[in-house]
């Protein structure tokens, strides 16, 4: 892709041309390409020129996100799923509970369906061959309920984390100078003690902690380094407050309460759907609680497709009806913005002794209280498994195993990147590039490693 400004992703939000919408879910990519570039090169107005270079890119990275062919993914749920039926598959497609395009004309799935499978839908749980998957689940679960539980008892929970993350370049590109940004803990949230331990090889610029997506920066020729990580500690404090209607503070601050195109946008639908959901509410609180349980018991969990590919991420979880942690937060921070809660994004690392991953979720702002959390996944997640309790928890609060890296969506790095990034939106796991391109994940290998984790007094 040509090298871009950041905030072209503005552009994002103008529709495609009917003919192109056609090919494009039917999956005729290649020739899609061919008419996009005719187009181009036809004096069109700016706007639309703007949008469909990113298309470029766009149905440059959608197919590859799907690999699986029909019949490939009907033998992974025969081989996993104990009496499954071929007609079963066309069920879950049915019911939106897979994630699949067409690609000329034929179905393709993506890699991970079978895990959201899993993930989603207790039904298939109870049918798997292998159990192992069901109690390395449970195990999480227990530890959550236990944090949860400690933290209601004592009024917080400390832990203190000591990771080790980065990438090795698989793609080489000899005599070339290549940029990587590691993502860093945020200083001014949940976060202290943070410290710097150590970087392969030594870096070149440290944003500072309050940085909205911080990451440490590299430069270095590719021949002498391909490999790049950063160790570092921190404490991650989690307190407690219980939360009551009635004290919430008639006058309400009116920052971040924005639109953010092309996704924190507020269109006929979302306004629609907002209105339905808190009707005649003025209290804050209780607008934002109605916010989140509609989408913890209407937005079900799936992996999806890489957000740069999805033209509108909450009206496509509020028209879809699923969407993964970080959709179910973007339709979260939406509605709260439009009925006059300030809303943002948190996001980082998921980091717990059994697993280290990207996670994302939200914070709004209601006074007296200040910024407070909600995790719709997390909460979601125990809404479909009977948890109440847990369900209700994740509605203001949050548990310390996390990473936050990043306190603001659709943030520029710094320094700033000339091409297009993997994940323009967010930052949870890199990004690199060469003088002359940009770097995908198929272009590397990520490294996410525990080092230590451990409860702490505070």
């Amino acid at each position: 892709m040509e090298k871009y400004e950041f905030d072209d992703l503005k552009y994002l939000e103008i529709p495609l041309p009917e003919e192109l919408l056609k090919l494009k879910w039917y999956g005729s990519f290649e020739r899609m390409k061919r008419v996009i570039k005719a187009k181009l090169a036809k004096n069109i107005p700016l706007a639309l020129k703007k949008r469909l270079i990113h298309e470029l890119e766009i149905i440059r990275r959608m197919p590859n996100e799907y690999p699986l062919t029909y019949k490939e993914a009907l033998k992974i749920c025969h081989d996993n799923f104990i009496d499954f039926k071929d007609e079963e598959l066309e069920q879950l497609q049915d019911q939106n509970a897979v994630e699949w395009i067409f690609i000329e004309g034929k179905p393709c799935f993506r890699s991970d369906f079978f895990d959201n499978i899993i993930k989603t839908r207790n039904d298939y749980v109870k049918r798997l061959k292998d159990q192992g998957k069901v109690e390395s689940r449970e195990a999480n679960f227990t530890l959550l309920n236990d944090a949860i539980s400690e933290i209601k008892e004592k009024g917080k929970l400390a832990y203190h984390f000591h990771l080790k993350t980065g990438m090795k370049i698989k793609t080489i590109n000899s005599n070339k100078k290549i940029k990587v940004h590691l993502p860093l803990p945020l200083e001014n949230c949940q976060i202290n003690n943070f410290k710097l331990l150590k970087t392969v090889p030594k870096y070149k610029y440290l944003n500072s902690g309050d940085h909205p997506q911080r990451t440490i920066y590299f430069e270095d020729n590719i021949d002498d380094t391909k490999e790049f990580y950063v160790e570092y500690e921190y404490d991650n404090i989690m307190e407690y407050q219980e939360l009551d209607f009635s004290k919430v503070l008639n006058n309400q601050p009116k920052f971040y309460l924005h639109e953010q195109a092309p996704h924190i946008v507020f269109t006929p639908y979302l306004k629609s759907l907002a209105k339905e959901i808190i009707k005649d509410e003025t209290n804050n609180l209780i607008k934002a609680k109605l916010i989140y349980e509609y989408i913890t018991t209407h937005i079900t969990y799936s992996f999806v497709r890489n957000y740069y590919t999805i033209p509108n991420i909450p009206e496509y979880a509020a028209l879809g009806g699923k969407g993964d942690c970080g959709v179910q937060a973007l339709l979260f921070i939406t509605l709260c913005r439009y009925v006059g809660i300030p809303a943002r994004w948190q996001a980082g690392l998921y980091v717990t002794p059994y697993d280290i991953g990207n996670h994302d979720w939200a914070r709004f702002y209601v006074a007296p209280y200040g910024w407070l959390y909600a995790d719709c996944s997390f909460g979601g997640s125990a809404y479909r498994n009977g948890d109440k309790e847990r369900w209700q928890y994740y509605f203001g609060h949050l548990d310390p195993f996390r990473m936050p890296a990043n306190s603001d969506y659709q943030f520029d790095l710094y320094p700033t990147k000339n091409f297009i990034r993997q994940d323009p939106y967010d930052n949870q796991t890199g990004e690199a590039e060469y003088e002359d391109r940009g770097l995908y994940l198929s272009d590397y290998d990520l490294h996410l490693e525990v080092m230590e984790i451990k409860k702490i007094n505070y």
